[in-house]
């Protein structure tokens, strides 16, 4: 929750179309981190960037405007799929940029946010509809913005409050129940049956074993047994041990089974079902 804001914060935040950002102080910590090769390191924090998808969930644009320049920013904006028409590096003086982004899209100043920390972004505050900063901005900022968050910059601060602007427009409940109630896929297959597919087609002499259709299944008896059945001549056997001579002789000329088949048949005795 905010720990600042003024009373029309809420009727401001619902006009909202467009989130616009900085970056040192505001989706960073502020501090710049130089490794022995002279590369540039920026911190950026991942409840920010989901609360960047979020606002494009709910139809809003989010653009960043920042004094300094460097590859690390449009690497992340690439990353959040923010419009690369609204990644603006290297404005010290942020007034001329933020003319081109309402020009270029026809936004009137109460249909815009910002976020920032420092003196440098006083200018587009000053217009803007809607403003917020972070829990270490400077005084200045925070004597004039909307909100002010909990957070540090770099530490969830643009999250809670593009959260706060959601709330106030009345989409933030649907985006919770959305999480909550997802929509899976039901698979088209059982899983055993797609894992053993390869198997099954591989093997020609085992071409007679195959998964039944849902009408057959309920036609089909319970089965009794697994032992394939054996061709005879219609012809009268009379004793018993012409019965088990001629099976013996019938099971040592029969292939050795596929182990992923007899797995498969186990699975069909206990789903009452033959594959």
């Amino acid at each position: 929750m905010v720990n600042q804001m003024r009373r029309d914060s809420f009727v401001r935040a619902a006009k909202v179309k467009l989130i616009i950002m900085d970056v040192d102080g505001t989706l960073t910590d502020g501090g710049i981190y130089i490794g022995e090769s002279g590369e540039l390191f920026k911190p950026f924090n991942c409840r920010d960037g989901l609360g960047i998808n979020l606002a494009r969930k709910a139809g809003i644009e989010t653009a960043i405007l920042t004094g300094r320049e460097s590859k690390q920013v449009l690497i992340r904006a690439q990353e959040l799929k923010i419009n690369p028409e609204l990644i603006f590096q290297g404005h010290e003086d942020k007034r001329a940029a933020y003319i081109e982004i309402k020009n270029k899209f026809r936004l009137k100043d109460e249909e815009i946010a910002y976020i920032g920390d420092d003196i440098i972004d006083l200018p587009i505050m000053v217009q803007v509809g809607f403003t917020g900063t972070v829990a270490n901005a400077v005084t200045e900022v925070k004597n004039r913005v909307c909100v002010v968050s909990d957070f540090k910059g770099g530490q969830g601060a643009v999250r809670e409050i593009i959260e706060f602007i959601l709330k106030a427009k009345g989409v933030w409940n649907d985006i919770i129940n959305e999480y909550c109630d997802p929509n899976f896929k039901v698979p088209k297959q059982p899983f055993y049956l797609a894992a053993n597919k390869s198997n099954l087609e591989s093997k020609p002499q085992q071409q007679s074993i195959k998964p039944l259709t849902n009408s057959t299944i309920r036609t089909q008896q319970p089965i009794q047994s697994t032992t394939p059945k054996v061709a005879t001549t219609p012809t009268t056997v009379s004793t018993r041990s012409t019965i088990q001579s001629t099976a013996t002789a019938t099971k040592i000329n029969q292939p050795e089974k596929d182990e992923n088949l007899e797995k498969l048949e186990r699975i069909g005795k206990r789903l009452n079902t033959k594959f």
